[in-house]
């Protein structure tokens, strides 16, 4: 007669061979791998379940992927034998090494086929009773030292290949995920480390933003992959040492008691600042976070970082008339303007200047100490201190001059401000001084046609609402309706038609037909819809419009296909 270890294990093989079976099918469909896609299991867990009263009889739950928290994935069955007939020791010494030795043979035989399994697979054993007992768990990590020999030889050849050559060869989408996760495993860093080597990675990220740097999209993809990657590392591997995780959806960290802490090992505590700082760049709460933790590990560099940043900018400047401080770990600025005038402004615009010049990211945030409140009149615009600040200043024409050397300074595509959480109030840097000196002075109108070039219409929307105060403050001339066309071309798909199109003579309509003749279709649509609320209302307004108008805005109509109706 079998044993109740025996009975346990031939059901329990049978459940997750059928399910591996059945996961085969769907791994052998899947097309297009990355080179540096491994094997999909890695995981697998037995759990003896107790049955609900009233509930479907389930004992037993088989996981194939790593649970989470917030879903239940489990295979559940009913089981035929007798689970209360296994002891402890049945399990420890008759069923797991007979479950450990069934999944080697079952890897080692490759019949699963080469994307299968992982090089790694964790195996845990958790058996409940239905009394008192303690449940039994146990838990086994199967290395296939063979694979991950592969592994790293593949993550050697690509990194020789695709990251830190000259040639043209890059890393592809789908390569960037897995290449992110490689870098920072522990299994798979070189012989003798047990943490990542922070010059090491920081060149080889560098090496996929220099591949990737005429392709923002991707870079901005690469980017957010590695600053998971890094997140995964820290919240896995160094947090949980030295602190107790809580939560369920966003991890928070409690510093365990001294006698519970090992000491801290400089090597991953060096690593955890390189993670957080580079983690910081796209999240600066998590970054002041990251940092205060360390500082509570009695890391001397955190410390030195939240009270004054690298030392690698000018973090304070007294002038006569203001008070500026900056801290570029943070990429914060404070700034306190001591009297209400234009030199006080001036001074703070050369400190902003100069940070700016010497590397200080413009994705800061800024606090503001100042007795002035006005605001541009744009009511889509985030009210933050730094809207606060250059509407203060464009109160003084005498220092447009400077404010529009920091805008030409701060501008750059696919950055944002971090005066705002990310949303639709986000704006790239630079973009209330524009704004401000594209309302008050046609001087700045080339600066102004700079912005708009450079400006994410996809991610940003506040020159949607730009345009009409643009009309209400220039009367349209040969001088502001190409600018004033550049900042519709700029608009955003959710943008709406202005309130009060200024075209109502056969001179301005010219102006604008000459201005989209060279424009591709879908850009002369957007500015039409902008304008007159798209083609059929435009014709509309012609025909209703006065002899020498009705000709113009005819011609206008004309540089659209007769299908083009735009309607929102």
């Amino acid at each position: 007669m079998d044993s109740p270890s025996s009975l346990f294990l031939q059901e329990v093989w049978s459940r997750l061979s059928d399910i591996y079976n059945r996961e085969k099918q769907q791994i052998d469909q899947m097309k297009d791998w990355s080179p540096l896609q491994a094997g999909i299991f890695r995981y697998v867990k037995i759990t003896r379940l107790i049955p609900k009263p009233g509930r479907t009889p389930f004992e037993l739950a088989i996981d194939v992927y790593l649970p989470l928290d917030w879903s239940d994935s489990s295979y559940k069955f009913e089981l035929e034998c007798d689970a209360e007939k296994l002891t402890d020791e049945h399990l420890r010494s008759e069923f797991w090494p007979e479950l450990l030795n069934n999944l080697l043979e079952l890897r080692q035989s490759g019949t699963m086929g080469p994307r299968f399994f992982d090089y790694r697979l964790d195996v845990e054993l958790e058996f409940r009773r239905s009394d008192p007992s303690p449940t039994l768990k146990l838990a086994e990590t199967l290395i296939d030292e063979a694979a991950r020999t592969r592994i790293r030889e593949t993550l050697d050849r690509f990194i020789s290949e695709k990251v830190l050559s000259d040639s043209p060869a890059r890393p592809k989408p789908k390569d960037l995920f897995f290449f992110a996760s490689w870098l920072l495993n522990p299994d798979l860093l070189p012989e003798g480390r047990l943490v990542p080597d922070p010059g090491r990675i920081g060149e080889l990220l560098n090496g996929v933003n220099r591949k990737f740097r005429d392709q923002p999209e991707r870079l901005a993809g690469w980017r957010g992959e590695y600053k998971r990657a890094l997140r995964q590392w820290a919240e896995t591997y160094f947090l949980p040492v030295h602190f107790a995780a809580s939560g369920k959806y966003s991890l928070s960290f409690t510093l365990k008691p001294e006698a519970r802490r090992p000491i801290v090992d400089q090597e991953a505590l060096d690593f955890f600042l390189f993670a957080a700082l580079k983690i910081g760049e796209s999240e600066p709460n998590l970054r002041l976070e990251y940092l205060r933790y360390a500082a509570m590990l009695d890391s001397e560099t955190a410390a030195l970082y939240l009270k004054t940043g690298s030392g690698s900018v000018e973090s304070e400047r007294i002038g006569s008339l203001f008070r500026g401080t900056a801290n570029d770990i943070l990429q914060q600025i404070e700034l306190k303007i001591v009297r209400e005038e234009a030199a006080a402004y001036l001074e703070a615009l050369d400190y902003l200047c100069d940070l700016l010049r010497q590397g200080f990211t413009n994705e800061y945030a800024l606090k503001l100490k100042s007795a002035a409140k006005p605001l541009l009149p744009l009511k889509k615009l985030a009210k933050s201190p730094l809207h606060r600040f250059f509407a203060n200043a464009l109160q003084y024409p005498e220092i447009f001059p400077a404010i529009a050397e920091y805008a030409e300074l701060a501008m750059k595509e696919f950055t944002w401000y971090n005066d705002t959480p990310p949303s639709e109030k986000s704006v790239m840097p630079g973009t209330y001084a524009v704004f401000g000196l594209g309302l008050y002075s046609k001087a700045y109108f080339p600066l102004m046609l700079r912005y708009m070039d450079l400006v994410d219409t996809e991610h940003q929307s506040a020159q949607d609402e730009y345009a009409d105060a643009f009309a209400e403050a220039h009367s349209p001339d040969i001088h502001t309706l190409p600018v004033l066309i550049a900042i519709l071309r700029a608009s955003g798909q959710s943008a709406k038609p202005m309130k009060h199109a200024p075209i109502d003579s056969a001179e301005l309509a010219g102006i604008v037909h000459k201005q989209l003749e060279p424009l591709e279709t879908h850009e002369r649509e957007n500015v039409l819809y902008r304008l007159f609320g798209g083609q059929a209302k435009l014709v509309r307004l012609a025909q209703k419009a006065e002899p020498g108008l009705q000709g113009a805005l005819q011609n206008l109509a004309a540089l659209l296909p007769e299908s083009s109706h735009r309607n929102r």
